[in-house]
């Protein structure tokens, strides 16, 4: 037969023993969410200073973008000022010659000679006048020739008007702006 004891001393070490386990269990517990607070704790550190960095790359590119726009702004800026120098070069160069030829006309014009029209394009220059005289168109046509800038000159039709004027229009080879 079994024989069962029934003192109290053995209810307070059971007690005791259960307390013990209720204890173990209860400190498992608190350490397993102590670890996984600390775990949380510095995936959240983690993420923040992730977080951190990415804003500190944005506002990186953020700068970087800014100065690259100001630089292509800066070039185009600039590739335009070359450009209007350029320009303002080549206009320049052309109204120098085209100074420079209307100083030398007006200096071999015959006196019983005037010019009505100067029209000019990139090639060809044409004169357009009137003269009492056809030796003195004939003159001017050979003095035109002999000009350096003008290459090629000649009279592109000469006729005498009913009040005795001879109208005529002279072509020459005027070139490029240099």
């Amino acid at each position: 037969m079994y024989q069962v004891n029934l003192l109290p001393w053995r209810a307070c070490i059971q007690r005791r023993r259960a307390a013990f386990w209720l204890r173990l269990f209860v400190l498992q517990l608190v350490l397993g969410l102590a670890a996984l607070m600390g775990a949380y704790g510095l995936l959240s550190q983690q993420q923040e200073q992730q977080h951190q960095a990415l804003l500190a790359l944005a506002r990186q590119q953020a700068e970087l973008t800014g100065r690259y726009q100001q630089r292509q702004q800066a070039m185009i800026r600039l590739a335009n000022l070359t450009a209007q120098a350029e320009q303002h070069g080549k206009n320049l160069a052309h109204n120098r010659r085209h100074l420079n030829l209307l100083q030398q006309l007006s200096a071999l014009l015959p006196a019983p000679l005037w010019l009505s029209a100067l029209e000019s394009n990139a090639h060809n220059l044409t004169l357009r006048g009137l003269s009492h005289r056809y030796e003195a168109v004939t003159q001017f046509e050979q003095q035109l020739t002999a000009l350096p800038l003008l290459r090629r000159g000649q009279l592109a039709e000469v006729v005498q008007r009913q009040d005795g004027l001879f109208s005529f229009s002279l072509v020459a080879q005027w070139g490029r702006d240099e």
